[in-house]
């Protein structure tokens, strides 16, 4: 019985995921297809043309972050990731703040993918005939389709690790195939379906950054929503074989995966399709597919709705491991490192992040004023996500400026410092276009601060 509970705090299951569990997990939570579907037409809007160029700035940071993930791991695997590196290299304090900021960055990406889980299946199933228009203009259906799809989600994950990194492998699998496929195709019929000239500018045209650094500025949260996930190994860590090797390594392999899709992908999508529809498009990656085969366009949406629903379970997965491990570590009340007797799943944590999403699913979609908090959720739950990474940079240089005993401290120590500034000047960029996003900044930002000065500075022994 899956929902067998132990009112207790427990050992998660040790040695479930393997290297290529690690690997899968860590590419499908960036979520290739769900990001270009959600995302890019965003970002278009913001960057036109330059829009990959700016993916390509923004790369390196991502990957140094990635880098120092993997060193964190060597030195203290742990389900709190980067709560529990902030906690045992600097401080308590310091710890408990990243344990809020975290909280946040998760929390916050949850309800914008449950209500397009539910678009997506519903124009699937309207594109196939399965259901009519007004069925699928229904916002009583986008509300059920996304409530099952939380639904699936919490009893996948409280199944346990194992179940979800194998419905998780599925989804990955269907997800790339459909997009090789239509990428082959794309490729095979470019001559004919040219629209725009591909162009070095594109790329390197960093220029077009010094005459309109505004529109970058507004495009680097959203971008970050489309890098992000990879780190998922690290949270999965203790549930790993090889726990103090593996963890970090598939996370950079699965960042690498990511933007070499997103590079293909994109490339293509503004080659074949003019940038005034991606632009306006809700989902360019349905636009794109149309102009190449439209009457199997369809089967795009396929790849989406397993790309979107596996990003929903990952996502989830991050938070609950966090805060499991913030439980144990006693800053979380206990009742978040109960953990399901007979599958090693953290269920109480599980059932309150659902609940919750649930809940911000019911009210954006059934209380009009709230509908336009859609986009101003996604954005600033990027902004938290740069927070997150940019702390772990600033962990990475008080450990590599304090200790004596680590190995090529000073190239370590060199790419904390520049993600670090990275992370920055990208949160900088995103805060100060939107006097909204500073008020909600500081508003949420002030329980953390409380939680730091409320926790004792002691630094946790090795």
């Amino acid at each position: 019985m899956i929902f067998k509970i132990n009112r207790s705090s427990g050992d998660l299951k040790s040695n479930v995921h393997k290297f290529i569990d690690l690997s899968a997990l860590s590419t499908s939570s960036v979520a290739p297809a769900f990001s270009i579907a959600a995302s890019y037409g965003v970002i278009a809007m913001y960057l036109g043309f330059y829009s990959i160029m700016a993916i390509i700035i923004t790369f390196p940071i991502w990957l140094g972050a990635a880098i120092l993930f993997r060193k964190f791991n060597r030195l203290y695997p742990s389900a709190g990731a980067s709560y529990h590196w902030g906690n045992k290299i600097v401080s308590k304090r310091y710890g408990s703040l990243q344990a809020w900021i975290i909280t946040l960055a998760y929390f916050f990406s949850i309800p914008p993918i449950v209500i397009p889980a539910g678009e997506y299946t519903a124009v699937l199933l309207y594109n196939t005939g399965i259901i009519s228009y007004s069925i699928y203009s229904s916002t009583v259906t986008i509300f059920l389709l996304g409530s099952a799809w939380i639904l699936i989600t919490l009893v996948a994950s409280i199944m346990g690790a194992r179940p979800t990194a194998r419905l998780t492998e599925i989804f990955l699998v269907l997800e790339l195939s459909i997009i090789a496929v239509f990428i082959i195709i794309a490729i095979y019929f470019l001559p004919g379906h040219t629209v725009n000239t591909v162009s070095p500018g594109w790329f390197i045209g960093f220029g077009a950054l010094l005459k309109n650094p505004y529109k970058f500025m507004l495009a680097f949260p959203i971008i970050a929503t489309i890098m992000d996930g990879w780190e998922i190994d690290s949270y999965a860590s203790e549930e790993s074989f090889n726990r103090e090797k593996w963890p970090g390594t598939t996370g950079i392999i699965g960042l690498i995966a990511v933007f070499a899709i997103y590079l293909v992908t994109m490339t293509l999508m503004d080659i074949e399709t003019p940038m005034s529809l991606l632009s306006a498009s809700l989902d360019p990656l349905a636009t794109w597919s149309h102009y190449i085969i439209p009457q199997y366009s369809f089967v795009m949406d396929i790849a989406v709705i397993a790309s979107t629903a596996s990003s929903l379970w990952l996502t989830t997965y991050i938070l609950s491991r966090a805060w499991y491990a913030m439980s144990r570590e006693h800053l979380l009340p206990k009742q978040f490192g109960y953990i399901n007797k007979t599958r090693k799943s953290p269920y109480a944590n599980l059932i309150i992040i659902m609940i919750a999403a649930e809940s911000i699913n019911a009210v954006m979609l059934f209380v009009p004023s709230i509908e336009s908090f859609f986009a101003q959720l996604l954005s600033i739950s990027g902004i938290f996500l740069m927070m997150e990474f940019g702390i772990d940079s600033l962990t990475g240089i008080y450990l590599y400026s304090h200790r004596k005993n680590v190995n090529m401290k000073h190239i370590y120590l060199g790419i904390s410092i520049f993600s670090f500034t990275g992370f920055f000047v990208m949160i900088m960029f995103g805060i100060v276009t939107n006097t909204l996003f500073i008020i909600l900044v500081i508003i949420l930002i002030i329980p953390g601060i409380l939680i730091m000065f409320k926790n004792n500075q002691k630094i946790i022994p090795d």
